[in-house]
C-alpha cells in the first residue's frame, strides 16, 4: 500500500496530510527531519494491523512551493520515499 503526504510550510512549521484509503493522518514539525519521523510515527500507529499482517506500507511525501517568497534554506520542492515493514520479536 501507498500512502501519499502533501506537504506544506508555514509560520515555521512543516505540515502534512495524507487522505489514505481508510484514514485520513494529519501531523506536523519543526523541521522536515522532525516532520518525516511524525509521518512515519502516525503512518506506523493507522496501519498498525496491515503491518502485523506484514503488509509493507510505502509512504511517499511531496513538497512543491506555491510561492516564491519562501525562505531561502528551503528548497522549492522535494520528494522522500521509504517502506515500513512490520518489526518482528526476537527469538
Amino acid at each position: 500500500m501507498q500512502v501519499t503526504f502533501e506537504v506544506t510550510y508555514a509560520d515555521g512549521w512543516w505540515s502534512a496530510s495524507a487522505h489514505a484509503p481508510g484514514n485520513a493522518i494529519y501531523t506536523q514539525g519543526k523541521s522536515i527531519g522532525e516532520l518525516i519521523d511524525n509521518i512515519l510515527e502516525a503512518t506506523s500507529l493507522h496501519y498498525t494491523e496491515e503491518l502485523e499482517a506484514g503488509e509493507q506500507i510505502t509512504v511517499v511525501t511531496k513538497y512543491r512551493s506555491e510561492t516564491h517568497e519562501q525562505e531561502s534554506h528551503i528548497p522549492p520542492n522535494f520528494e522522500y520515499k521509504v517502506d515500513i515493514i512490520a518489526a518482528t520479536s526476537g527469538c
